[in-house]
């Protein structure tokens, strides 16, 4: 029996509908995976050349940072060991050690701008008990995409 759907050549093979079903499965597996191999290779294209765009943004920054910190020349001083230990520090006083840390960080992300640090207060512990630490960590992998 043929259909609309046969070919007339060859039609012995589609005599049986078994065979005719077969054959539309098999291709249309084929045809469905070949896509699908077609979208793996432009996902890795695109992959590839949005990584090869930040990559050479972050280059860019490199050498402008390395031409900044060229530019600017830090004359370092060495100060002679202190020959007694620092006195103790009142309750809730920072080290001034540790503002100096602070300082150089705040500095460090100044991108060439001038920034100076006039208070450096301890943070206090959320109601809930996390440190302030944990409550980073908490937004940082909660945030929506």
């Amino acid at each position: 029996m043929l259909t609309s759907f046969t070919p007339s050549v060859g039609t012995e093979l589609f005599d049986n509908k078994g065979m005719l079903m077969a054959v539309i499965t098999a291709s249309g597996i084929v045809v469905v995976f070949a896509i699908l191999i077609l979208l793996i290779f432009i996902f890795y294209a695109y992959g590839a050349a949005f990584r090869a765009v930040t990559e050479a943004g972050e280059r860019k920054k490199a050498k402008a940072a390395e031409a900044a910190a060229s530019a600017q020349t830090a004359v370092i001083t060495e100060t002679p060991a202190a020959t007694e230990a620092p006195a103790p520090l009142a309750d809730g006083e920072i080290p001034g050690e540790i503002i100096a840390v602070i300082a150089a960080a705040v500095a460090s992300l100044g991108d060439g701008k001038a920034y100076r640090v006039k208070k450096v207060v301890r943070s206090r512990t959320p109601a809930a008990g996390r440190t302030p630490w944990a409550t980073s960590g908490l937004f940082e992998n909660t945030r929506p995409f």
